[in-house]
């Protein structure tokens, strides 16, 4: 009895052995191959934390043009290697991108007895939130329980500096700052996110075992709990001692604008405002008399869509051209849709309102999953295949 409840995980053939050796390899030539644009890019914040904008804006395009060169040069035989990789390529250049829209006013430290220049040029380097520095884009989850009221939070973290044992100690403390009340919100709370993590972690695995496989919903479910899984697991172990969350509770999100500002990761939030939402929502009123409202619409379909292509870049070796055009898709029509509902309801909770995001978000994600051609539940997963997901041709 106990054998059956057990997931039938598959045995690892030769092949299987080849392929995942085969993967380790290519993932090892890609990490070394991006050492060189990484360490641009830290000399470039380094330069920018010395308040050296000229020399910042050399380093910073000559690491924009290393991490382009590295993604169309170093071509790893591996498609999933070569997906990691081009996550790399594509996550690096952003930052370069943000940091050089806003080399005029960068992110501050927030203690005021910082480490060395080079301590906060690491930071600026790791962090994908900038939660040691203000302004930042840190967003707290919705609450669990009763209408209350809507706070947006920005949090700041302090790095103390203390010497053990002749050893820079680096404890960061966090402290929320600033709230904007909207009343007929949720509250924000605390939760705990390894028991949070346990949770999705559990459904996760439900649905591989009392839902039909095959189901595009529940394919869809699944990737959503995946990749909250994997993330948060990876926050929880590389995260600074008193870090943010880096997801609320998926069950909590009351509406698309709550789902993907404050229940989903907001890792890319700020690339996505210098890059896309900012100078639109700027720009088109100064210049062509657009109003406000409009613009401010246009850059969130802006940054979702500079999301649809960052997604679609780093996930072409390992999808089918169908699959690529729906995930730029499903990113297109979550931006249009954000507009539309915050143009009915604007802040207002509303059960109506949370009924039609969950059922729209649903209905999108089963048809892009759709075209994405996975693996029908973890036993399904072929590793001697691992490292042509997708069809993908190795040289």
């Amino acid at each position: 009895m106990i054998s059956q409840c057990l997931i039938a995980m598959p045995q690892v053939s030769p092949a299987a052995r080849r392929a995942l050796s085969e993967a380790g390899s290519d993932i090892r030539t890609g990490l070394v191959s991006l050492m060189i644009p990484a360490a641009l890019l830290y000399l470039a914040l380094y330069a920018l934390v010395k308040k050296k904008t000229g020399v910042f804006v050399m380093l910073d395009w000559m690491a924009i043009f290393a991490f382009a060169a590295n993604g169309t040069l170093v071509v790893l035989e591996c498609s999933v290697a070569r997906s990691l990789q081009l996550f790399a390529v594509a996550i690096g250049t952003m930052k370069a991108l943000d940091f050089y829209a806003r080399r005029k006013s960068p992110p501050k430290y927030t203690d005021p007895n910082p480490p060395s220049d080079s301590i906060i040029a690491l930071l600026l380097f790791t962090e994908l939130r900038y939660e040691s520095f203000t302004p930042n884009y840190l967003r707290t989850a919705p609450a669990l329980a009763q209408l209350e009221s809507d706070t947006t939070a920005e949090y700041v973290c302090y790095q103390k500096r203390d010497l053990k044992g002749g050893k820079q100690v680096f404890t960061t403390f966090g402290k929320r700052v600033a709230s904007l009340q909207t009343p007929g919100r949720k509250a924000p709370h605390r939760f705990s996110e390894a028991f949070d993590l346990v949770i999705h972690a559990a459904f996760f695995l439900a649905t591989q075992f009392l839902f039909p496989l095959s189901n595009p919903t529940v394919q869809a479910i699944q990737i959503l709990l995946a990749i909250y899984v994997i993330w948060e697991s990876l926050q929880l172990l590389l995260r600074y001692k008193t870090s943010p969350p880096l997801f609320g509770p998926v069950y909590t999100a009351s509406s698309l604008a709550s789902f993907w500002s404050e229940t989903w990761h907001t890792a890319f939030a700020s690339p996505c405002r210098s890059l896309a939402y900012d100078p639109l929502r700027r720009h088109l009123p100064a210049k062509y008399g657009v109003p406000q409202s409009f613009a401010k619409g246009v850059g969130i379909i802006a940054s979702f869509s500079l999301m649809g292509l960052f997604h679609a870049y780093s996930l072409a070796p390992v999808l089918p051209l169908d699959g690529i055009l729906r995930i730029i898709a499903f990113f297109l029509l979550n931006g249009i849709g954000t507009v539309i509902e915050t143009a009915i309801w604007g802040r207002n909770a509303h059960w109506g309102k949370a009924l039609l995001a969950w059922t729209f978000e649903i209905v999108i994600a089963s048809w892009t999953v759709e075209g994405l051609s996975l693996p029908k539940g973890l036993q399904n997963i072929s590793w001697d295949s691992i490292c042509n997901v997708g069809g993908v041709k190795r040289g």
